[in-house]
């Protein structure tokens, strides 16, 4: 299912982002991962531990998921590598959030 966050940055998304992913493969049965992510503090948060308060419950939540998996790898890649995955989050997120003036709309 589809959720709509209204996010303070892009850090919070791509930490959204990457916990919904990491749920929806346990969900999956995925026992071994590789994550990449255009973010290098999200990467650096995830792989030196650093704490970074705007997403440190978040990164809790990836740290608690990623021990319901096998093996887990978080890689920086860089924002030119990684174009149709940004396109296509893009066009997630837009077709996930169209809301209509004239329906009533749940949370």
């Amino acid at each position: 299912m589809a959720h709509c966050y209204f996010v303070s940055s892009p850090l919070v998304a791509e930490a959204l982002a990457l916990r919904e992913a990491l749920a929806h493969c346990r969900s999956q049965g995925i026992l071994h991962l590789h994550c990449q992510a255009d973010s290098q503090q999200l990467i650096k948060a995830l792989t030196s531990k650093d704490l970074i308060p705007e997403i440190y419950g978040i990164v809790s939540d990836i740290f608690l998921l990623e021990s319901s998996f096998v093996s887990v790898t978080f890689e920086w890649l860089h924002r030119s590598k990684n174009k149709t995955a940004d396109a296509l989050a893009k066009q997630a997120l837009y077709d996930a959030c169209i809301v209509s003036p004239l329906l009533d709309f749940e949370v």
